[in-house]
């Protein structure tokens, strides 16, 4: 619901200022009932402003956004056609490909933006990237990282390991993710974790009791614990 208030938001915006300034749209360029017509859509629209926003890669061809997006090439480019027509997006030719990129003249580029900023949530993804981390005895994310797009978190870590992961891929899932933007994590081993137990280590204390924590996986019994 939060999303459509700030659309409905974007829209009132985008009427007066036609009103204010006098100028006429047709229907094929501001038909915005076509707008978030597929979850596809809005994928994709999100994957663009975001990728924009972080002054990232800002054009794709269609078979490499239906890869990264995971859906069917047909719906993808169903949505690039139609988001075109509505010029929020152009295209040109490249090596054979036709390639989509935002129209930076697009009158509602700023309030786009700021809607997808303010509701991109990177959780269920997160979550599904630890799933095939077997070799993790804990992982703790803060509920912070819904927001981590608008602001900094104040977190001594927003993410707590305990275990082995390939570090290398797990920075490129983070810079992925998070659209380059800087995370906090710490990752040890089980020795080292419950040597630091042992010692009272303040700092692992503080870190697994962060306010706002979220455990998901947790073989070592850790959170029982802080909770008795």
């Amino acid at each position: 619901m939060i999303f459509f208030y700030f659309l409905q938001y974007a829209f009132y915006k985008q009427y007066l200022y036609i009103f204010q300034h006098q100028q006429l749209y047709s229907m094929k360029s501001l038909d915005l009932t076509k707008l978030f017509w597929s979850k596809t859509r809005t994928k994709i629209l999100e994957k663009f402003f975001l990728e924009y926003e972080a002054g990232n890669q800002e054009w794709y061809h269609m078979r490499a956004l239906a890869r990264e997006l995971e859906e069917q090439i047909n719906s993808i480019k169903r949505e690039l056609d139609s988001l075109e027509d509505l010029n929020i997006f152009k295209s040109r030719e490249d090596a054979k490909k036709k390639i989509f990129y935002l129209n930076k003249n697009f009158i509602l580029l700023e309030e786009f933006k700021q809607i997808f900023l303010k509701t991109y949530n990177p959780h269920e993804t997160i979550k599904k990237f630890f799933a095939k981390e077997s070799d993790l005895d804990l992982v703790i994310i803060s509920e912070e990282l819904s927001k981590r797009l608008i602001w900094n978190t104040n977190n001594i870590v927003d993410i707590f390991l305990i275990g082995e992961t390939n570090k290398i891929a797990f920075n490129e899932f983070l810079a992925k993710t998070f659209f380059n933007r800087k995370i906090k994590y710490a990752i040890i081993s089980r020795e080292d974790f419950y040597k630091r137990l042992e010692y009272n280590d303040k700092l692992i204390f503080n870190i697994i009791k962060q306010r706002g924590n979220l455990f998901l996986k947790d073989t070592l019994g850790i959170q029982k614990m802080i909770e008795e």
